[in-house]
């Protein structure tokens, strides 16, 4: 089974696990709800498994001054005990620890967190530098753990992310958001040159769910903006899309039907 169609669950779990793709082919057949679940359960029993040593480190780490105990992090602690770690502190602290890191740091810090567990500490995070972050994470095409953070980033993190990203990194992102809410707001920031990408990428790498569920989260105003986008595409755009495996209903939506 390929990234481009596993399903957004699937997805998630595999990256929970550490594991490829190909080793979760048993359970792709399972319900969405199902899958989440497991995730749900896998990630909290690993997580209280190690919690006593994540709060010893956190306890060490609040007792130290900030720029000492973010040396110390960078130099010794592997990324995911650091990600542990800032979950477990204060969070005005964490997000002043954290602001302290590397850029190639904190996106391996970034990779190994639980967002949904430090969402104080995501939320303080300086725009510009989830601008940074999501960049890196984006060219690593760790797309889980941004649509995993995209839940938590402020309004402004959430633009400066957004321009950071191109169309086909946009559309890949959006099929393993968290929070499908976002999605109108997210896609309000977007170009025309974005949306170009988005249909561009789809064509040319076949991502066909990954449209089709960005479509159908979408208002209608963001739909006709799309459509009217993919009437000013290239022909072998348009070619592609009305070729495709999409279903009736993203055809309708962008006026392919």
């Amino acid at each position: 089974m390929t990234q481009r169609t596993a399903s957004p669950e699937l997805q998630k779990l595999a990256h929970s696990l550490g594991v490829p793709l190909g080793r979760l082919d048993g359970l792709a057949d399972l319900p969405a709800d199902d899958l989440r679940l497991l995730r749900t359960q896998i990630t909290e029993a690993l997580f209280q498994h190690d919690r006593p040593r994540f709060a010893k480190l956190a306890a060490l780490s609040s007792a130290v001054p900030v720029a000492l105990a973010a040396k110390v992090t960078q130099h010794v602690l592997p990324p995911l005990l650091a990600a542990r770690t800032a979950e477990l502190i204060d969070p005005d602290r964490a997000a002043d620890l954290v602001g302290r890191l590397s850029d190639g740091y904190l996106a391996d810090v970034s990779a190994a967190m639980d967002a949904a567990r430090a969402p104080e500490v995501v939320a303080r995070i300086p725009a510009i530098r989830i601008g940074t972050i999501a960049a890196e994470l984006a060219r690593r095409a760790e797309w889980v753990v941004i649509g995993a953070f995209v839940a938590h980033v402020s309004a402004d993190g959430l633009a400066a992310a957004v321009r950071s990203f191109d169309g086909g990194q946009l559309l890949r992102i959006a099929y393993v958001l968290d929070d499908k809410r976002r999605l109108d707001e997210i896609t309000a920031m977007i170009t025309d040159e974005q949306r170009d990408q988005v249909l561009v990428t789809a064509a040319e790498d076949g991502l066909w769910a990954e449209l089709a569920d960005l479509l159908a989260h979408l208002g209608a105003d963001e739909r006709t903006h799309f459509a009217n986008r993919l009437h000013a595409s290239p022909e072998a755009v348009r070619a592609a899309v009305a070729a495709s495996t999409l279903d009736p209903g993203a055809l309708a939506a962008l006026g392919a039907a």
